[in-house]
């Protein structure tokens, strides 16, 4: 029986070196029936080296590994120093790319990778459309403008302007308090309406603030309005945004604490992180790894990246 692990010493403890890796990173993405990872084959036999790592398709002769077409493929970072690293990553508030750089003994430029290829994964899951009671909210990522030293301060940013700012689009499900993040250009009608349709399901309860934006969306759902111009809270049905902006202000504190900047180009992948360890919280730990092992079938590679 394979042992489990629901904390880092038992993680480190369970992967003592590659091999336990590679065979825990196959049984979970094959389950007993190796598939040759080509697309251009379909086999579902192959040889097993005597390293426990490497095999060879009986149909292709082609040579690979658990890793072939993942995340993890070309990696020269080990898959003991990648599970400790998405541990760290799922069980923090998040971590910066310098105190992980110190916490794996790599460079800074390499634990940077690392988690942006974390993050990706954690965004390739399927997003699901929402349904019964939906919460809609904005919220704008780039710093106060009445922090900023006065050649640098930027004119006409107060309020909704996003000059200086990121706005980003959450829905969150009220029942199962599941989110949804998207990065959007603005906060415009024609930038939100066509995402909260396509991803909440018509005829659900949809609750929002008083932003003209949402203006319309009667039309599809039960629209509930909470006027905060009026410092309504809570609205006369019961109904509240209040848990949406308790994420948002947990995903302040891990951007203001932790990572202290975050550029427009990458902010998608940190809400992807934020999204998901808040989603998958109750999870144990193992759990949250096999999930990520789920949706490991991606590549990033580091020119496209900086691209």
């Amino acid at each position: 029986m394979v042992p489990n692990f629901s904390n880092l010493l038992q993680l480190i403890d369970r992967f003592p070196d590659e091999k336990s890796c590679h065979q825990y990173l196959a049984g979970q993405r094959w389950d007993g029936v190796i598939e040759c990872p080509f697309k251009e084959c379909k086999g579902d036999t192959a040889w097993v080296f005597k390293d426990g790592i490497r095999y060879k398709c009986t149909c292709c002769k082609k040579i690979f590994t658990a890793k072939t077409g993942t995340i993890f493929e070309n990696s020269k970072i080990s898959l003991k120093t990648w599970f400790v690293a998405i541990y760290m990553v799922l069980h923090k508030k998040g971590i910066s790319s310098i105190q992980l750089s110190k916490d794996l003994g790599i460079t800074q430029k390499s634990a940077w990778f690392l988690l942006q290829r974390i993050r990706t994964v954690l965004g390739n899951e399927e997003i699901l459309e929402l349904s019964g009671t939906v919460m809609a909210d904005e919220t704008f990522v780039g710093g106060k403008n009445k922090n900023r030293h006065a050649n640098k301060k930027v004119k006409y940013s107060q309020g909704r302007s996003f000059k200086d700012k990121t706005p980003v689009l959450g829905l969150m499900e009220a029942e199962s308090s599941r989110v949804s993040c998207f990065v959007v250009p603005d906060t415009s009608t024609k930038s939100i309406q066509p995402i909260v349709k396509e991803y909440v399901t018509k005829g659900s309860n949809f609750v929002s603030d008083e932003w003209k934006a949402y203006n319309g969306l009667n039309s599809y759902y039960y629209h509930y309005v909470i006027d905060h111009g009026r410092k309504e809270y809570v609205g006369e049905h019961g109904f509240s945004t209040n848990a949406i902006e308790g994420f948002w202000s947990l995903c302040k504190r891990a951007i203001i604490g932790i990572y202290h900047k975050t550029s427009r180009k990458h902010l998608q992948k940190y809400f992807f992180e934020f999204a998901f360890r808040y989603n998958y919280r109750k999870l144990g730990v193992q759990q949250q790894i096999n999930l990520f092992i789920e949706n490991m079938h991606c590549r990033l590679k580091y020119k496209d990246l900086v691209s």
